[in-house]
């Protein structure tokens, strides 16, 4: 059975990656850092076999010993699913030293060291991929969000990089969706608004996500492809990020 990690698979969007990948038969590898209550409730929904990896992908070390941990299991790592993101507030003017490094670390190098570690872990004639999760504002930037917005655009630009250096065993590929639930900076008047600030008209449905990582692990002939899954938000080259639009518009309209 192919098996595949999931990082930040206990909950969000991870949770329904995992979901639809077990539906599909893979063996899941479900990680998180510090929601183990979370992680066993994901767990028990899978309709296939799996079992909980916990690790903080902010630690270097700590992912290096992971992927070693991952190398000795029975079901063989096949594909790499990095979801997990750090998403905190700090802008141009006012971001620190441990707001930039920690988006790098969490968002950026993690997910690097994974995918040179599944390269590793795979024999010579073996295949298999990674799928990053990005963001929609990789195809139109603006600074809000700063540190996070620049993990996510250098993970962008690592895709293809990645899919060049790791071939032919791994391809590398990704998904930038557009807003999908709500957030922590979020109430739901805001959301409401700013998840139809698209050309369709609503939030993204996170099943056409999940969906999506299962036509990319799929599909042997895409490599080094990022797909937008964010009904058309990217041709609307906001300015600023869609939450914050979605803020001023509601602030006029008081």
């Amino acid at each position: 059975m192919n098996a595949v990690l999931i990082t930040a698979g206990n909950k969000r969007i991870g949770r329904s990656i995992a979901l639809k990948l077990s539906r599909a038969g893979f063996y899941i590898y479900l990680h998180h850092h510090d929601s183990g209550e979370e992680a066993t409730q994901t767990l028990g929904e899978l309709e296939g076999a799996g079992e909980i990896i916990k690790c903080d992908l902010g630690c270097y070390s700590a992912v290096e010993e992971m992927i070693k941990d991952l190398s000795t299991k029975t079901q063989k790592l096949t594909h790499v699913v990095n979801n997990a993101s750090l998403f905190s507030c700090d802008q141009a003017l006012d971001f620190t030293e441990n707001s930039f490094v920690d988006h790098m670390n969490v968002n950026l190098r993690g997910p690097l060291q994974l995918a040179r570690g599944l390269h590793n872990i795979l024999e010579k004639n073996d295949r298999g991929s990674v799928i990053n999760i990005l963001d929609s504002k990789v195809f139109a930037l603006n600074a809000d969000f700063f540190s996070y917005t620049l993990s996510k655009h250098g993970l962008f630009g690592a895709t293809e990089m990645m899919a060049q250096a790791l071939s032919p065993k791994v391809r590398v590929n990704g998904i930038a969706p557009g807003l999908t639930m709500i957030s922590e900076t979020q109430n739901q008047e805001n959301f409401e608004l700013a998840s139809h600030m698209n050309f369709v008209g609503s939030p993204i449905n996170v099943d056409d996500i999940a969906n999506s990582v299962l036509h990319l692990i799929n599909s042997s002939s895409i490599n080094g492809a990022v797909i937008p899954v964010d009904g058309g938000q990217k041709m609307m080259n906001f300015t600023k990020d869609v939450v914050d639009v979605a803020t001023g518009i509601l602030n006029k309209n008081k």
